[in-house]
């Protein structure tokens, strides 16, 4: 498990639509039933290098024009993840143009 924090420089409507669609670009689908207002989960099935992973984003309005953004990992079924959960929850802030908080 990992945790990364960026700061999206949108209202928060608009920084969650980015999320959405940099998780649908980087093969995650949205876990309806798992996400709630404010926080949102996706999910990844199975690959040659995983079980499958899960991305859960916490969004959180700090001024009407900026968007904190709190991304937590986690793999379906390992004891470690080699660092993986860090880069990948840093690669979704990249792709949705957030700027990480915590290198």
């Amino acid at each position: 498990m990992a945790i990364a924090h960026g700061t999206l420089a949108q209202p928060v409507d608009v920084a969650e639509a980015a999320v959405r669609r940099a998780a649908s670009q980087k093969g995650y689908a949205l876990a309806e039933g798992r996400s709630v207002p404010g926080t949102l989960v996706f999910t990844r099935g199975m690959s040659a290098f995983s079980w499958g992973s899960t991305l859960t984003v916490g969004i959180e309005s700090t001024s009407p024009s900026a968007t904190h953004l709190t991304i937590t990992t986690g793999e379906t079924f390992a004891l470690f993840d080699w660092g993986r959960g860090k880069r990948e929850a840093h690669r979704l802030l990249a792709a949705a143009g957030a700027t990480a908080t915590d290198q």
